[in-house]
Order: structure tokens, then C-alpha cells, then sequence
């Protein structure tokens, strides 16, 4: 007996464009669901909702006015009473829908990562983050500007990495236009660091004619962490520098200092900072 009473029932309702041309890509997008308010017999809302709940169903032959799909309030309430068999519509939200349409094709763009990426403990980066896709397609209701050359991602802010790790992102569109495919997947490459050593011979530089710079020893240590992908073909040629130029009175001993360093490496230095010598003039 309640149910053959008329009351007021919230429904939400998913959204469907209909009939859409394969010429035809939306800008806009739709809404997911129209909130209704609406007044019928429990028994009508029951049947309609028993299973899926009926759908918003925008056809795009219907509405489409120039450039644009638009639905006034309406027309909102008029989709949503047809699809509850006539109930009364007292409410609806949105009580507007305008989306944008383009006939233009899709211009090819590459696309930019924008990323602020840091490995963990013991763990590079190697090399440049990889995408699942290189280049998406703008679709612009408009002439695209010309400095516009590239689209971006969302920002990716991620620390202390120790895998590698792939992460979905969203393509963020110019305004008044739409890309598709809208997201990617974006890989960062991990690797752990080995510790690894090498002798390297002490440069004298800056000595100055009939002057011969000997130090002792002749050759320090090099420490340096190489991701493992690079340890076996890993040769890096260091400098190790004696600097005429900095010896002091007060100090028996010479500063080292390290040159050429491969970005690849991590944690690069000197077993010794410093060596003792002695001047021998000709």
C-alpha cells in the first residue's frame, strides 16, 4: 500500500551520449551523473530501478545546436521524466548541460613530463623516465596557438624509490580543447648502487718550468657507487689533481682534487684528500 503512494525520491542517474558521429569528438566533459528529484508511486521508481538504474541519455541528433551540445532545464527534465515513465521532475543537477564539439582532427603533440623524482637509499635513477605512449592528439574547438608546441603531464612528485615504479598520469589540455589519450603511464627506472674502487694516478698541474712535482704515492684511491646495469662495463677516467699553485709553508702535504667525474656515478670521492711531496728543481 505504501508503495502505491506517490512520494518524493533522490535518484542519481548515469549519463550517456547517444549517437554521436565518428567525425564528432567532445571537448567538454559530460557530467557522470544528473541528480533528480523527483515525485511518482514507489512501485514506478522501484520497477525502473530494479537491476541498472535508467540512464540520462543525451542524443547528440537531438540537441545539437552549431558548435555545441545544449540542454536547457528544460530539456533536463525532460530526459530524466522519460526515462522514470512520466514521473513528476522537481529537481534536477545540473539543470544546464552545454558541451563543446569539434569536426577538426587531432593534431599530433609530443608530450612532457613534468617530474621531480628522487631514489631511495642505495638506488639511482637510470636514465629518463619512459611513457607508454610518445604523443597524444589535441582536439581544439578553435585555431590552436602557436605556442603551443607540447603537452604536459600533471605534476609527478615522488621520493625514496627503490624499484622501478610506473605511475598513471593525467595530460593536462590547453583550455577550450581535449587530448586523447587524456593520461599515460609514466616509468621511472630503479636500480641499486654497487660500491666499487680504482687506483688512479696523482696529476701535478700549474708547476712551473724546472720544477718537478713528485707525490707520494703516486696513485690514491677512487670510491664510487655505479648502478648495477653498468657495473661489469663500468671504466670511468678520472683526474686526480696536485695544484702547484696551492702549497703551503705551514703543510708538508698537497691537496687532491677530483676531476672528470661521470654523471652516472654516485657517491664519488677520495680515499686520501691529500698527499705528502716533495720539489725537485732542475
Amino acid at each position: 500500500m505504501s508503495l502505491n503512494e506517490e512520494d518524493q525520491f533522490d535518484v542519481r542517474m548515469p549519463v550517456r551520449l547517444t549517437h554521436v558521429p565518428d567525425s564528432v569528438t567532445v571537448i567538454s566533459t559530460p557530467p557522470s551523473t544528473i541528480s533528480v528529484s523527483l515525485r511518482a508511486k514507489g512501485t514506478q521508481v522501484l520497477k525502473q530501478s530494479m537491476g541498472n538504474p535508467p540512464s540520462f541519455d543525451i542524443d547528440f541528433r537531438v540537441y545539437r545546436n552549431r558548435n555545441s551540445i545544449l540542454l536547457g532545464s528544460t530539456d533536463v527534465k525532460a530526459i530524466a521524466r522519460a526515462a522514470y515513465g512520466g514521473a513528476a521532475i522537481l529537481v534536477a543537477s545540473p539543470d544546464s548541460i552545454n558541451l563543446a564539439f569539434t569536426t577538426r582532427k587531432g593534431i599530433s603533440m609530443p608530450i612532457k613530463i613534468d617530474y621531480q623524482v628522487s631514489a631511495g637509499p642505495q638506488s639511482t635513477i637510470a636514465g629518463r623516465p619512459t611513457l607508454s605512449v610518445d604523443t597524444t592528439l589535441l582536439y581544439s574547438t578553435g585555431r590552436i596557438p602557436s605556442n603551443i608546441n607540447s603537452i604536459s603531464t600533471e605534476p609527478i612528485r615522488l621520493t625514496d624509490l627503490n624499484r622501478p615504479t610506473t605511475t598513471r598520469v593525467r595530460l593536462v589540455a590547453p583550455s577550450n580543447s581535449r587530448v586523447i589519450p587524456d593520461s599515460v603511464d609514466v616509468t621511472f627506472n630503479v636500480e641499486p648502487l654497487i660500491s666499487k674502487t680504482r687506483k688512479v694516478v696523482i696529476e701535478p698541474v700549474n708547476v712551473p718550468a724546472g720544477v718537478k712535482l713528485i707525490t707520494f704515492p703516486a696513485q690514491t684511491e677512487v670510491c664510487y657507487m655505479v648502478p648495477m646495469s653498468l657495473y661489469t662495463n663500468s671504466d670511468p677516467h678520472f683526474r686526480v689533481l696536485a695544484d702547484y699553485s696551492t702549497i703551503s709553508s705551514r703543510s708538508n702535504k698537497i691537496k687532491l682534487r677530483l676531476r672528470d667525474v661521470p654523471s652516472e656515478l654516485q657517491n664519488v670521492h677520495l680515499t686520501a684528500d691529500s698527499a705528502e711531496y716533495i720539489i725537485e728543481r732542475r
